[in-house]
């Protein structure tokens, strides 16, 4: 476990996606935050969407198939197909695919304005279920739950029911918390898969044992 920025910036979430095999980073990552991606043990890819460095906004993973959304040039998606993984380019105007999709390999939960024909399109490349839902009273749900097939951590503003919904949904247990320092939005704080995670740099302490507890990495 360790905690990292990207040039001073704690938010790696926003710029970072990983599943249990890949981890994708902007291009032009520093060195020392691409090692800090070791503690995954995945292989690192240096790319882009839209020629823009927020992977984690973009981008919505599972071990099964990945969304691209919008703005992702035919390059970059003839790129990222080479890894091997289902791939889907969404054409919707809900283009922020990470913040909107908490997925991991048993199920996921999706922004509800998003359409039935475009949810069942993403179903068929994560290869589960999508439950539309809010969390907190953000529609933005994958902002707002970070999730792996041990567990998932939500926004702290999440109702009990919202909670039971959830779990229900990704077939997992999970907790309620913060990162970096206090902030809702946990998917934008720490980079999570089943093997481990890295946190934002401003994460504190108490705001770690809860992510490692959430998400079931306690050996």
């Amino acid at each position: 476990m360790k905690r990292c920025d990207y040039y001073g910036n704690p938010w790696l979430g926003m710029l970072i996606k990983t599943n249990d095999s890949l981890t994708l980073i902007p291009k032009d990552s520093p060195k020392e935050l691409e090692e800090s991606m070791e503690d995954l043990d995945t292989k690192v890819i240096r790319t882009c969407v839209g020629e823009s460095n927020l992977l984690g906004i973009y981008v919505a993973m599972n071990n099964n198939g990945m969304i691209l959304p919008n703005i992702t040039t035919d390059e970059e998606v003839k790129s990222i197909k080479k890894l091997g993984m289902n791939v889907y380019h969404s054409e919707s105007k809900y283009n922020a695919n990470g913040n909107n999709i908490a997925v991991n390999d048993k199920g996921g939960i999706i922004n509800p304005n998003i359409s039935q024909a475009e949810i069942k399109k993403m179903e068929d490349v994560f290869g589960v279920e999508l439950v539309p839902m809010r969390i907190g009273g953000y529609s933005t749900v994958g902002s707002s739950c970070v999730t792996t097939n041990r567990g998932f951590l939500a926004n702290y503003k999440a109702t009990e029911d919202e909670m039971k919904e959830i779990g229900s949904a990704l077939k997992v247990s999970g907790e309620r918390g913060t990162v970096n320092t206090g902030v809702g939005f946990v998917s934008f704080g720490v980079i999570v898969n089943s093997k481990g995670y890295i946190s934002g740099a401003n994460t504190t302490a108490f705001e770690m044992g809860r992510v490692v507890e959430a998400l079931g990495l306690i050996e």
